[in-house]
């Protein structure tokens, strides 16, 4: 999510501790949350996130980002309610991240992308999971500024329609050209048309391409919300127990076929593929605090060390004896 102003232009290295977000929250009008901090030893010079961001303006009252960061502390971002009305189009090219608006969730991995339209006050948030790399871009459009372009006027009924997050579907052309305008030099004499080029492929793909269903949460109670975030926080403060959906079920007071369907509604993916990221990257913050793999792999429930680096590798794209 970005709400900024400014605009740079050029790439900047950037190397983010606890207490360097203090910045990002007031500029941007967030609120930042550190569920991994150390409790035992908080500090707020410790290292959160490091790479490069380009910032750039492409249209009137638009804002164009591209972050190339590896991530080292899992961290989450809230809106805060002073925060302005915009629409914003995320397309993840590497790394995975979940965003969350009211009742609304999308988990993003490589090459999907979602976009948010933000009208009224709910709840915004984005979680960031530590990880090797993440490579992101996003475009982010104040309401006021759709009136500026008519080429944005359909946007303005997608807001009048109130807040929402959807997944969207992207093409590998749209995918393959944000990866070369990452990759190429900047102030290049065709760079000014390219960005704007970018930025309305990724505004009409928006509106254009199918997308799947969104799984409707409007049904849900409050209630259910509760247990729900009961059996969440569960799964993630025991990620080594042998956790099976009649557990699960009994500890939500719900039908195992009734958990498994209000899960997915409410947070856009199973609740096994939920446990199994959680593990996955509990498992790189632990190996990067220098634990053996082997110990790793039995904290994060996996009871064999060559199964755990099979799934790690798949996940993460490393073997589990690579990451120092």
């Amino acid at each position: 999510m970005s709400f900024a102003t400014e605009s740079a232009g050029v790439p900047r290295h950037c190397a983010l501790s606890i207490d360097d977000f203090a910045h990002f929250e007031h500029r941007y009008q967030l609120a930042h949350h550190f569920p991994d901090r150390d409790r035992r030893h908080p500090s707020k010079t410790q290292l959160v996130v490091e790479g490069r961001i380009t910032e750039v303006q492409p249209l009137p009252g638009c804002q164009l980002v591209s972050s190339d960061l590896g991530i080292h502390q899992t961290y989450e971002t809230h809106a805060l309610d002073s925060a302005p009305r915009h629409l914003s189009v995320i397309v993840l090219l590497d790394g995975q991240a979940e965003l969350a608006l009211g009742g609304h969730h999308c988990h993003l991995g490589p090459g999907q992308g979602a976009m948010l339209t933000y009208s009224t006050r709910q709840h915004l948030s984005a979680r960031h999971a530590s990880q090797p790399r993440v490579r992101a871009v996003n475009i982010t459009v104040l309401a006021e500024a759709l009136d500026l372009d008519a080429r944005l006027a359909p946007f303005r009924a997608l807001m009048a329609r109130g807040s929402g997050c959807r997944p969207i579907s992207l093409t590998q052309g749209l995918l393959r050209s944000l990866d070369e305008w990452m990759n190429m030099p900047r102030g290049d004499d065709g760079e000014t048309l390219l960005l704007e080029g970018l930025a309305l492929q990724m505004l009409s793909q928006a509106l254009r391409t199918p997308v799947a269903p969104q799984p409707d949460a409007s049904s849900l109670t409050p209630r259910d919300h509760d247990l729900l975030a009961r059996v969440r926080q569960h799964l993630e403060t025991h990620p080594e127990a042998p956790h099976s959906l009649a557990a699960l079920a009994r500890l939500a007071c719900m039908s195992p076929s009734a958990l498994r369907d209000k899960y997915r509604r409410y947070y856009g993916r199973s609740i096994f593929d939920h446990l199994r990221e959680h593990r996955l990257q509990l498992a790189m913050r632990l190996l990067r605090e220098g634990l053996k793999v082997q110990e790793v792999a039995f904290r994060v429930g996996y009871r064999h060390s060559t199964n755990f680096a099979t799934a790690f590798r798949h996940y993460h794209g490393v073997v589990p004896s690579e990451i120092r």
